[in-house]
């Protein structure tokens, strides 16, 4: 790209330059460069170096000219190209499903997408660093006494709760996460609000066919032996239930079973603990019922607020399963079965033999088969990566002897 001034100017000067040669060959002729190197005058000597400077210097001005105009204009097209991307990430930020804000230290809104304006009933001209996040959130004129924000900036770790609308009858799923500089120092706040009615529904739901089947099981009043199998087969129903929220899942409660009790045959494991294992396993992802079924199904990573309310389901199970008396034993079980031996598991990070026995083993069982299925966001890695897999993590997230007995059952089921 070519300034015409910056053109102008060079080409001007060095035909002033060749027109004062012509001139100066015209008068001295062959003398011209003894004249020019030697004039008579010393005045004479400094107009011949003015003349020969003003060519270069107009040629290096003309440069800088060009420079400069060439400069300006990719500052322009950055400045465009900066515009757009904001535009799209604004589109992009206002399209997502559910709330999000960033918020400072002070509890001032610093961004939100217009879902929160939405839910907040005003522009988000008039959120931005105009409203703190308790005003919109909780209509109050200051924090919660028991603020996640307050506690996450003291444990610098995401603070997840749950509460309900009153204005807008609706259940939300929260969470605050601190967002740290290159320093490690927290800079400001991300504060998702996912609306979890149609989930707090579907719980209700399952509550009400929970006290229905229990109370059926109340009634009946056969035979221990034919009440046993019955229990059973009502547990397996419900295990195949479970499973049929999704396609991926089709089966896995059962196969999960059988690979932990195999396991605990393997170890020695008494009647009483195999029946407690058999139970918990059939009905250990229970707590995934009150999960989106879009969730289950992703064919992508979930998203850390996605991954929030999946990590929920142990708890869940076991709260959708308290009221029920005789099922006491298997709620540590179903509580703990993601817990890890470093201590890097959840719910509660429990490490080594603060984990339950029948949960570890049902840790394991879980893992391999999770591993040898397909999943919505990715086909099965196979058997042998998941023997790999559990040899790697064993003495990290596997109980090593829990490993090496479920080993010794797929070597004599291979023989």
């Amino acid at each position: 790209m070519k300034s015409k001034l910056a053109m102008f100017i060079v080409f001007s000067s060095w035909f002033f330059l060749t027109a004062f040669i012509v001139y100066e060959y015209m008068v001295y002729g062959s003398q011209l460069i003894e004249h020019f190197l030697h004039p008579l005058h010393a005045y004479e000597f400094l107009f011949h170096l003015l003349v020969l400077g003003i060519p270069i210097g107009s040629t290096i001005t003309g440069y800088l000219m060009n420079e400069r105009k060439k400069l300006l204009v990719e500052t322009q097209q950055s400045k465009e190209k900066i515009e757009h991307a904001l535009k799209e990430w604004r589109a992009t930020f206002d399209a997502m499903p559910y709330g999000v804000m960033l918020i400072d230290s002070e509890f001032n809104i610093i961004r939100a997408n217009k879902y929160i304006a939405d839910f907040a009933g005003m522009p988000i001209k008039e959120l931005i660093f105009n409203k703190k996040c308790y005003e919109v959130i909780h209509k109050r004129d200051r924090p919660l006494d028991d603020c996640p924000l307050i506690k996450s900036a003291s444990t610098r770790n995401t603070e997840t709760f749950e509460y309900y609308d009153s204005r807008h009858n609706k259940y939300f799923m929260s969470s605050i996460t601190p967002i740290f500089d290159d320093e490690g120092n927290i800079t400001a706040y991300s504060h998702p609000l996912i609306d979890i009615t149609d989930i707090k529904q579907k719980e209700e739901k399952l509550i009400r066919s929970r006290d229905a089947f229990f109370n059926m099981l109340k009634d009946v009043d056969s035979a221990h032996k034919d009440l046993k199998a019955l229990y059973q087969n009502l547990v397996i129903a419900f295990a195949n239930v479970m499973d049929a929220k999704s396609s991926w899942t089709k089966g896995h409660s059962e196969r999960v079973t059988e690979y932990a009790i195999s396991i605990a045959n393997e170890m020695g494991v008494n009647g009483r603990g195999v029946e407690t294992l058999r139970t918990a396993g059939l009905l250990h992802d229970i707590g995934k019922i009150g999960t989106y079924d879009i969730i289950l199904d992703k064919p992508e990573k979930l998203n850390d607020a996605e991954f929030v309310l999946v990590k929920r389901h142990p708890v869940k199970g076991e709260e959708i399963l308290k009221p029920i008396k005789g099922f006491e034993h298997i709620f540590p079980v179903i509580r703990s079965h993601h817990e890890k031996i470093d201590g890097t598991g959840y719910p509660d990070g429990l490490k080594g033999d603060e984990i339950p026995l029948l949960a570890r083993i049902l840790c394991v069982a879980d893992s391999y088969d999770s591993m040898t299925s397909d999943r919505p966001y990715r086909p099965a890695p196979g058997k042998e990566y998941a023997i790999s897999e559990l040899k790697r993590c064993s003495g990290t997230h596997f109980d090593p002897q829990i490993v090496e007995a479920f080993l010794r059952v797929l070597e004599n089921k291979d023989n």
